[in-house]
C-alpha cells in the first residue's frame, strides 16, 4: 500500500508540474507575441527609434525567458529565435522596413511554433 501511495503522489506531482510548465510557456510566449505586434506597428509607422529600443528590450526579455524554455523545448527552435532577434535589431537600425517586417513575421511564427509544440494535447503526448 505504501508503494502505491508513493507512486500516486509522484504521478500527481508530475501532472501538476506539466500544467504549471505549460502555463509558463503560454504566458511567456503570449508576452513575446505582444512585443512582436508592437514592433510590427512601430516598423509600419516608421517609428524606428522606438522600434530599436523595443528590440533591445525584446532581447533582454528573450534572454530571461529562454533560460527556462531550454528545459522544455528543442534548442534549435531557441537558436532560430536568437538569430532572428539579432537580425531584427540591425534591420531596424538601418531602417530596412521590408526586412524588419519579414523578420518580425518569422519571430511570430517561431514563437507560435513553440506554443503549439508545448501545448498539452493528445497529439503531443502520442
Amino acid at each position: 500500500m505504501k508503494n502505491v501511495m508513493i507512486a500516486f503522489s509522484l504521478f500527481i506531482v508530475m501532472i501538476i508540474g506539466i500544467f504549471l510548465s505549460s502555463n509558463y510557456i503560454t504566458h511567456s510566449c503570449n508576452h513575446l507575441q505582444n512585443l512582436n505586434s508592437t514592433l510590427e506597428n512601430y516598423i509600419i509607422k516608421g517609428n524606428y527609434q522606438s522600434a530599436y529600443n523595443l528590440s533591445l528590450n525584446y532581447i533582454s526579455e528573450w534572454n530571461k525567458t529562454s533560460k527556462y524554455l531550454t528545459l522544455y523545448t528543442h534548442h534549435e527552435d531557441l537558436d532560430y529565435i536568437d538569430t532572428e532577434i539579432l537580425k531584427l535589431t540591425q534591420y531596424i537600425k538601418n531602417k530596412d522596413r521590408s526586412e524588419g517586417l519579414a523578420t518580425v513575421h518569422v519571430l511570430k511564427h517561431l514563437v507560435s511554433h513553440i506554443m503549439a509544440h508545448e501545448r498539452v494535447s493528445l497529439g503531443n503526448i502520442f
